[in-house]
């Protein structure tokens, strides 16, 4: 248990940190991260505090879905907001406070590698099967009961995110959260997630 725990907090470290990375690159980033970090901006809140608000209502919503059927292990899915939302931060507004990348081509490479960072991180996570993520957790849930697909209706909220940032963008002035980099994520953030349970996590 204490082995999977560590990994976990690994993995945390890894996909919060290169979110940063990707945020200061400038360049577009997820979705989810777009929207995340379209609202904070535009409410005045740091970024990582808000992560931890948007990905602890969906934790909140896997317990109002399960229930009394809710594991108590997936409770260590606070552990994966807060450290992560505080490592958002730390990396966000200490560590990269004074970097700028302006030259586009490093801009380009530094949001490449942080989407692969990421997506590591991620897969660690998910490879250690000690907890749901939050996010996709609920939509898991919400899918089984809806009928449908958990990749269809992840679909149908990422559209949400998009429009809902890209309002705040034309409304509000805050700066474009999407841009090329996001269809450079759409492209590669899934593949190299396989590529790393294929080459890292597949026992041979």
């Amino acid at each position: 248990m204490l082995k999977k725990i560590a990994r976990t907090i690994l993995g945390i470290l890894l996909v919060y940190s290169a979110v940063a990375f990707a945020i200061k690159a400038a360049i577009g980033v997820l979705p989810v991260d777009a929207a995340i970090t379209s609202i904070a901006t535009l409410i005045g809140m740091k970024v990582g505090t808000f992560s931890m608000l948007f990905h602890g209502s969906f934790f909140l919503g896997q317990i109002a879905i399960e229930k009394k059927n809710f594991r108590k292990t997936e409770l260590l899915q606070l552990l994966y907001i807060t450290l992560g939302g505080s490592v958002l931060n730390f990396f966000l507004y200490t560590v990269l406070k004074n970097v700028t990348f302006s030259f586009y081509p490093v801009r380009l490479i530094v949001c490449v590698l942080a989407f692969a960072v990421s997506a590591f991180g991620c897969t660690l996570v998910l490879e250690t099967h000690l907890m749901r993520t939050p996010m996709e957790g609920c939509i898991q849930l919400l899918a089984e009961r809806m009928g449908t697909t958990m990749g269809k209706l992840r679909q149908k909220i990422d559209i949400v995110l998009v429009i809902v940032s890209v309002a705040i963008s034309l409304i509000f002035g805050v700066e474009w959260t999407l841009r090329e980099g996001t269809i450079i994520a759409a492209l590669i953030f899934g593949p190299m997630m396989d590529f790393w349970k294929r080459t890292v996590f597949t026992k041979k």
